[in-house]
């Protein structure tokens, strides 16, 4: 850049910083961007799971507990002692290290659905806010702040031939087809309400902080069937 283009980008930075102000700029939603080493949670109607990152994020921690806030549409995680009251295991520990898992979750994931008017239909990926709170290291949920994909069954051959059989389709186009719609499927939407911003007002924008633990409760774990 020759001396002239400098001053002439320095004259315009300090003009842009004179009449500088945050009115108008919305912050960029986390989600719209590429995330796959952040915390997160997927929920299904029927199971959930942490990431890889929400786990590692909790150092040691084999069993945490759940905690939901049904005003504030958030759920909350904190590592706890296998003998705790409500304590569930998150992930497979091994000597070398820890992976997610499958914590099957039926009763708590249809509540969640209910509250939240779900579709059963789509499973819902959150990405957490790691907090310090009385001496817990916690994650937090926001569940209005979702992405969400629509779940997909694979069929099997034998599905394929019979539905070939009373089709003009035959196996091989159905299997073509059975592939773009898993591929659809695959792509995550967001809510309505995102398609026309791209996040929230500067002025309303605030971190995620729990003044107060109250309005969570322990989410018990009823009926609980655990996957390896």
């Amino acid at each position: 850049m020759s001396e002239m283009d400098t001053q002439v980008m320095m004259e315009r930075a300090a003009e842009i910083e004179d009449t500088f102000s945050y009115d108008g700029y919305q912050i960029a939603r986390r989600e719209m961007f590429a995330h796959l080493r952040e915390p997160a949670v997927t929920i299904r109607k029927d199971s959930i799971t942490f990431n890889t990152a929400c786990i590692n994020g909790l150092e040691d921690a084999v069993y945490i507990q759940i905690l939901v806030n049904s005003e504030q549409h958030r759920i909350a995680i904190r590592q706890c002692e296998e003998e705790d009251k409500d304590a569930i295991r998150w992930c497979i520990a091994k000597p070398d290290k820890r992976k997610s898992r499958k914590i099957t979750s039926k009763p708590f994931s249809q509540r969640l659905y209910d509250l939240m008017g779900w579709d059963n239909s789509c499973r819902y990926k959150i990405l957490g806010h790691r907090i310090n709170y009385e001496g817990y290291v916690l994650y937090v949920f926001e569940l209005d702040e979702t992405e969400i994909t629509k779940e997909h069954k694979k069929k099997t051959k034998e599905q394929m031939i019979a539905e070939a059989e009373n089709s003009s389709y035959t196996p091989e186009q159905i299997a073509a087809r059975e592939a773009e719609e898993i591929k659809m499927a695959r792509k995550p939407f967001y809510p309505d309400d995102w398609h026309n911003s791209f996040g929230v007002p500067v002025e309303d924008h605030s971190n995620v902080t729990l003044e107060s633990i109250t309005g969570y409760g322990s989410f018990a774990s009823m009926n609980r069937v655990d996957k390896e």
